[in-house]
């Protein structure tokens, strides 16, 4: 019963109370509001959310709500005080359950007392008053500390509390300031977050208490005196400006439960008191006193807690709004840089005192605090939308730009070649790294900035130089260009010129780009097409207009003298130095540029480099698998040598920078030996893979791997061994990285595919191989030549040498050779013919067409049949269908027996692999017409103009091959004094043997011309198209060089006929496409096996434009470790076929024939071009070689490419045809 009666009191008194304090804000607030609502008109649906928003921003505003805010503790107290005297037989100071009507009870863990009940509080609120004495506060404040915070700020005695505890802070007795502090510090730590925001605010109010009372001015620190840390005062700022940042610091970690209004009311506070001396009018102080923002930033002075408000997007939000709405912290930011760096002097304060802080450190870090801020701020467009900034003091704008300037101008200034000012190491880096991040988010550096950049290295330059003269800044700040994909531009050349050049890739990007794009988003590759160089940055350069002022040019003049004096003063520097050179010339555009063919800067660290391999190879004392030795501390001459094999390295990426390090003796051949004899020879790295499938393009690279073929595939071989060996996927039985490492290898092979010379001397047997192997096993083969015996058939071995041949026989030269040497064909058709089975037929086995036998069908017998097939017969998409690998009814003929066989020629070739060539010729083409009509006239420029045009009207239809001699013979009317005529006829050569790969070249073509009907059956074909290349050779070869693809093509399109054979290569020899279009006639007339001059700049171009054009397709590229220069070049050494349909073909040499040397490397971007879908959605899948080598141009038609290759003729004719003359009157 007594309880009953206790909640039934209760309940009255907190009726009671409710309604009396609802009346006292009712009498207070009711006029204000009722005004309110009037004058916010008609209110709809649609719009009370806001004016009820309005009315209670008015109303909080109100000078009626601040006075109810002042006198409700006053009220509510007279309010309870008439509530017990009314309430008879109250209960409530008897019952110990009883609580407050003002508050909850949330945890056991405060004692009796720390109850804060409606009496104690006010007692509280009373006893921390600034007016009771120390010890009676002392108490309150302990009696506070012990309270549950939540609670206390719940109660209506809080108002006063806050404000007590607030003018706490500024009491100079430590015990009452501490206590104090304490109490902020337990709000700031409580899981409450409207505590956090009271104790936050709190507590920057009390710091302001400081500044508002005048008396306190001589107390404050200040500059000319500095902080002393034994000052109470100061002790006290700085405690409590200790407290703000430490939860400034931890406040992010849980905005987004704080709500977002409560969010910027901390954030407001906050940049408020930042902003509290820039208000002149609110304080009266004398102007060198340290104000908050000063005393924070000597104790934070890299701004960590900018970096924790600006990590996520909501911080990064809510910050710079604010700072939008308070731009007068924003320009005393940049008005503090820019002040601090014109009256910088070096002027260290010598011994301080233990306990002060000097005026000088607390100006340095206020620089360093504020350079902080504002190089974070930046990072954001809406950060950069504050620039440009008018200053106080001179008025004037501003920008980024002009503080880039002025900051890399003050760190010139502390060079030695002006002044003796030097900067402290820490405010060096500040600086520097505030630098870097302004260059990182800037669009363009013009002309201006880059001339200060530059100053000192361009005074030095006329200076004998030497490292340790080169300022650091100057260093760090060119390599982090250098480093960057879109400001390596910069260094090259004018920014004028680059967005001339901008503007022209603009006009047709879309367009090339939008299919791969689309492709990419809907099918959701997962492949980071990161691109090395960004399209709007390159440009095709012209070495005769190149600035030599231009700052590429003088790092390379620097560097060259540095090189030709082996300066080792400053390794460090010339550490730098070699490696911004790296980055310059492994761009094509950099190569281009600087000459690469002509540098002194390589020639240089040619000389330095073989002096130290020298030095390196008569001081080694380790074995050759140790080699090459560890970089130690003090032993600088091999952290410059592996620096300058790094530099020889990049430049040996392109295809120009690998004619030039060619060109010396010795020194590819020494470079790839020294990449191989790593420890670790990094075969997963695509950049790596890329340099050596370039550098194995010459003889040079060549050797190498004749040497070194005994341990090259060593370690890739024994990776896929022990995937297959795993112990934990032989249990789980999954084959992804199996799978994976399978696709690595084959990788790994296709990077020598393309150079016929280096899978020739892969398979080639050292002379001396007696060193052990990673493989121990005798199972698993070492070498290239043991994996293609197809001795045994062990899996997975058997499978991964057929899919090693699929790869390898991609290069019809390749596939000539192993044909002849290891026979390969008949070891095929031997396993297919002993996977046989007596039984009778199942639906897994099948009849075969040769036997009553069946072939049993699996994946290798499916793989070795598509080999078969795809070495037999010869032809493009439309004219071969090579079979699947994989079990369908494509086997299957119409009677259920399979197709796969073990003789050749295989069964059914025509009809099932091979489907009937278009014949869309009907009546007279309009090229036909053109040189009937014309065939007795002037051949000059304006016939040749006429005859593209014809030729552009009639490209849809096929062109015979009549029509194409007819066509070839008139324009070699416009080129009769040609330097690259040959003597027709053509006379008998004493070099005229044939070796055993040309022989099985010569029957793969008469059989092919046969199959088009552009050959009767007949034996004089053989004999024929054999004594053809006989009369082409010019020199003994002692090994297999390819076969003169481009000869059988005009014997197939001469039908056989020798007479019209010789007119025809008589022709051709007077254009002057021919180095370009007949690649075994170029060679012919120099060394066989080096790389010539023309062809190394076609490579060099055709990748420049690739990049700028098909920007996905090259880093694609550049991924799977390919070069596209590599992979065209095979395919025009054989003229196309197995690429092409021979319609195509034909009208690639019309193409060819009517244009300059430029118009083929359109054409081969415009292959790229047609595949670029394709290889991107096989670049995800790890597969682009694959993609590129195994499946044909399908669907490809020159007409329809036409329209793309004039458009890059006009836009880059005048550039590339006069790189690709010049190149070749070199090399003539």
């Amino acid at each position: 019963m007594q309880q009953g009666n206790d909640m039934k009191n209760k309940s009255s008194v907190q009726s009671n109370l409710t309604n009396s304090v609802q009346n006292t804000i009712k009498e207070k607030l009711d006029d204000i509001v009722s005004a309110e609502v009037d004058n916010a008109g008609e209110i709809t649906p649609q719009t009370w959310k806001i004016v009820a928003h309005n009315i209670t921003k008015s109303v909080k505003s109100s000078p009626a709500m601040t006075s109810l805010l002042q006198n409700i503790r006053g009220a509510l107290y007279s309010t309870v005080e008439n509530v017990m005297t009314n309430t008879e037989n109250d209960s409530m100071s008897d019952n110990p359950k009883a609580q407050s009507v003002l508050h909850r009870h949330v945890t056991d863990e405060v004692t009796c007392h720390g109850n804060c009940n409606m009496v104690q509080c006010e007692q509280l609120a009373i006893e921390t008053s600034k007016h009771m004495p120390l010890k009676v506060r002392r108490q309150a404040l302990n009696i506070l500390l012990q309270s549950v915070m939540s609670e206390v700020t719940a109660n209506v005695n809080w108002v006063q509390i806050r404000c007590n505890i607030r003018e706490n802070l500024c009491e100079k007795d430590n015990e009452v300031f501490s206590l104090s502090l304490k109490v902020h510090a337990k709000l700031l730590q409580s899981s409450s977050q409207a505590c956090i925001k009271e104790g936050f605010i709190n507590l920057v109010e009390g710091m302001y208490l400081y500044y508002v009372d005048t008396s306190n001015c001589s107390s404050l620190p200040n500059f000319k005196n500095g902080i002393d840390v034994s000052d109470p005062i100061h002790g006290h700022v700085i405690q409590i400006s200790h407290l703000i940042l430490e939860a400034v610091k931890e406040m992010p970690k849980n905005w987004l439960r704080y709500g977002e209004r409560r969010v910027e009311d901390i954030v407001g506070v906050f940049v408020n008191l930042l902003a509290m001396h820039t208000d002149d009018s609110r304080f009266n102080l004398p102007k060198d006193i340290l104000f908050p923002f000063h005393i924070l930033s000597v104790l934070d002075p890299k701004a960590k807690w900018c970096t924790q408000w600006l990590h996520a997007a909501f911080g990064q939000h809510l910050f710079l709004n604010t700072l939008s709405q308070n731009m007068a912290l924003v320009t005393f930011l940049v008005e503090e840089i820019l002040s601090y760096l014109e009256t910088y002097q070096n002027g260290h304060p010598g011994d301080m005192p233990e306990n002060i802080i000097p005026g000088c450190i607390v100006k340095y870090a206020t620089f360093t605090h504020t350079l902080s801020v504002l190089s974070q701020v930046v990072c954001f467009e809406k950060g950069r939308q504050f620039f440009p900034v008018v200053t106080k003091t001179t008025s004037e704008l501003v920008s980024l730009e002009v503080m880039l300037v002025r900051m890399i101008m003050f760190l010139n200034s502390g060079s030695s070649y002006k002044s003796t000012v030097c900067m402290t190491p820490s405010g060096f880096e500040v600086i520097l790294a505030f630098v870097k991040k302004l260059l990182q988010i800037g669009e363009e550096i013009n002309e201006n900035l880059m001339k200060t950049i530059i100053e000192p290295i361009k005074y030095r330059s006329m200076q004998p130089m030497k490292c340790n003269n080169i300022p650091c800044h100057t260093m760090k700040i060119l390599l982090h260009l250098a480093s960057s994909s879109t400001k390596i531009s910069c260094l090259l050349g004018s920014r004028q010129k680059h967005k001339l050049s901008i503007s022209k890739l603009n006009r047709n990007q879309n367009t090339t780009n939008t299919s791969a794009v689309g492709m990419r988003k809907t099918r959701q590759m997962n492949i980071s097409l990161e691109r090395q160089f960004s399209a709007r940055s390159v440009r095709i350069p012209s070495i005769g207009n190149t600035d030599v002022s231009s700052p590429a040019k003088l790092i390379e003049h620097i560097t060259t003298i540095l090189m030709k004096h082996q300066d080792l003063s400053n390794v460090d520097e010339l550490l730098s130095l070699v490696e911004m050179c790296g980055k310059l010339f492994r761009i094509h555009e950099g190569l281009s540029m600087l000459d690469a063919m002509n540098s002194q800067l390589i020639s240089a660290v040619i000389v330095l480099y073989k002096q130290l391999s020298s030095e390196i190879e008569s001081s080694r004392y380790c074995s050759a698998h140790e080699y090459p030795l560890k970089i130690k501390a003090g032993n600088p001459p091999h952290a410059v040598y592996m620096s300058l094999v790094s530099f020889l390295t990049e430049v040996a990426s392109t295809p120009c920078g690998l004619y030039a390090l060619a060109q010396e003796d010795s020194v590819l051949q020494d470079l790839l030996t020294t990449l191989f004899q790593y420890s670790y020879v990094p075969w997963e790295h695509p950049a790596f893979r890329h340099v050596v499938s370039l550098i194995t393009a010459v003889w040079q690279g060549a050797s190498v791997l004749a040497e070194e073929s005994y341990r090259i595939l060593t370690r890739p071989l024994c990776n896929l061994w022990s995937e297959f060996e795993d112990p934990l996927a032989l249990m789980s039985g999954s084959e992804r990285k199996q799978i994976e490492a399978t696709q690595h290898f084959i990788n790994v092979i296709y990077t020598f595919i393309p150079n016929l010379q280096g899978i020739m001397a892969l398979l080639s047997e050292p002379d001396s191989s007696s060193e052990g192997t990673l493989v121990d096993t005798d199972m698993a083969p070492r070498t290239l030549a043991e994996l293609l015996t197809f001795d045994s058939t062990v899996e997975p071995w058997h499978y991964i040498s057929l899919l090693t041949l699929r790869a390898l026989t991609t290069n019809m030269d390749v596939c000539l050779y192993l044909n002849s040497t290891i026979k390969y064909q008949e070891k095929l058709l031997k396993l297919q013919s002993e996977n046989m089975s007596e039984s009778e037929i199942e639906e897994s086995r099948m009849k075969s067409n040769s036997v009553n036998k069946c072939i049993i069908i699996d994946k290798c017998s499916l793989l070795r049949h598509q080999i078969l097939i795809a070495t037999y017969a010869v032809g493009g998409p439309s004219e071969r269908i090579l079979p699947a690998v994989v079990i369908d009814a494509e086997h299957l003929d119409g009677d259920g027996e399979s197709n796969l066989f073990c003789s050749l020629p295989p069964p059914k070739l025509a009809s099932a692999t091979r489907k009937m060539r278009s014949t869309r010729l009907k009546g007279q083409t309009d090229i036909q017409r053109f040189l009937q009509d014309t065939k007795q006239g002037l051949h000059d420029a304006s016939w040749l103009s006429h005859a593209r045009r014809a030729y552009r009207a009639s490209c849809s239809d096929d062109i015979k091959g009549s029509v194409l001699l007819d066509l070839l013979e008139q324009v070699a009317k416009l080129s009769s004094n040609s330097q690259y005529q040959l003597s027709a006829p053509l006379q008998e050569s004493k070099y005229g043997v044939l070796s055993p790969e040309e022989c099985l070249g010569v029957q793969v073509v008469i059989r092919y011309g046969v199959e088009l009907h552009l050959l009767q059956e007949s034996p004089q074909n053989e004999e024929n198209l054999t004594q053809l290349l006989c009369l082409l050779k010019h020199r003994k070869c002692e090994t297999f060089q390819g076969l003169d693809w481009f000869a059988a093509t005009v014997f197939l399109l001469c039908g056989g006929n020798m007479e019209r054979c010789q007119s025809c290569i008589g022709n051709i020899s007077a254009l002057p496409v021919t180095p370009f279009l007949w690649p075994a006639h170029a060679s012919a007339k120099d060394n066989l096996q080096s790389l010539s001059q023309h062809s190394a700049m076609f490579g060099h171009i055709l990748e420049l434009l690739i990049k700028m054009e098909l920007p996905l397709a090259f880093s694609a590229l550049q991924l799977a470790g390919a070069s596209w220069w590599l992979i065209c070049r095979q395919w025009m050494a054989q003229c196309f076929w197995n690429v092409l349909d021979w319609s195509e073909i034909c009208h690639w040499l019309a193409v060819s024939i009517l244009n300059q040397p430029d118009f083929i490397l359109y054409f081969c971007v415009s292959l790229l071009q047609h595949i670029q879908p394709k290889i991107l959605q096989a670049a995800s899948e790890g597969n682009l070689w694959e993609q590129i080598m195994c499946a044909p141009m399908e669907g490809f038609h020159v007409g329809d490419q036409l329209p793309v290759m004039e458009k890059l003729a006009k836009r880059y004719r005048t550039s590339v045809l006069h790189h690709l003359l010049t190149s070749l009157n070199s090399t003539t």
